[in-house]
């Protein structure tokens, strides 16, 4: 059996608005960016609709004829930023100076189990194969929880602390636009790439062994009937 592990997909999004700052006086009264990292945690759901020979093509080792997908978890790297800000106009509006409240939200989401339709609910081949995959499932969810304080002192320490943003006239969040894209979202998408390590571990030959030999050869025998 052998279960994907990634849907090599990341989102970003950047919802900047920019309020001008009618009482401050100077770039000094600009309230100090902050940093906000949420978690994306949402159930898993269920797909047994397909048969375990369609299920190869979803995973990323469908070229290889040496194992069957019996089952698959399949999560989705998910990274999107929202920011807001504040922005104070000066020089004869030229130039501006702004501060942002940048929001975090990332993780794997949607997590979607499948089992091969062959094996359908409440046989002792679906139990085996479908609990193998929460397996999966929670390796996801520890991945990306264990990278939650990484993520969140890395944000932390390039925005917050420092001075407000300078720059030309709407230019400050074109600037932060450009930084998420080509620096921060690369960067989570390749620390939630790293949980391929993890769900191998998982996939190892003995238990591939063990859940073929599992339910008295029922699966063995299913794996012989021809394809419907």
């Amino acid at each position: 059996m052998h279960t994907g592990r990634l849907a090599s997909t990341i989102a970003g999004l950047l919802l900047t608005t920019l309020a001008p700052l009618a009482m401050a006086a100077s770039c000094a009264d600009l309230p100090p960016s902050q940093v906000e990292v949420i978690l994306l945690e949402t159930p898993a759901s269920r797909n047994f609709s397909y048969s375990y020979r369609q299920l190869r093509g979803l995973t990323e080792d469908y070229n290889r004829r040496d194992i069957e997908t019996l089952g698959l978890a399949r999560g989705t790297a998910s990274a999107r930023f929202e920011v807001k800000g504040q922005i104070l106009q000066a020089d004869g509006r030229q130039t501006e100076c702004a501060s942002f409240n940048i929001k975090l939200s990332y993780g794997f989401s949607p997590i979607v189990v499948y089992v091969g339709r062959e094996f359908p609910p409440g046989t002792c081949a679906h139990d085996e194969i479908y609990r193998h995959e929460l397996e999966h499932v929670e390796a996801y969810r520890q991945h990306a929880r264990a990278l939650h304080e990484e993520i969140t002192q890395q944000l932390k320490r390039r925005f917050e602390g420092g001075p407000p943003w300078h720059g030309e006239r709407g230019e400050t969040g074109q600037r932060l636009q450009r930084e998420l894209d080509e620096r921060w979202l690369p960067y989570i998408h390749r620390l939630l790439d790293k949980v391929k390590l993890a769900q191998r571990k998982i996939d190892s030959p003995e238990e591939y062994a063990r859940i073929g030999d599992s339910c008295d050869g029922e699966i063995k025998r299913l794996l012989k009937q021809p394809a419907r």
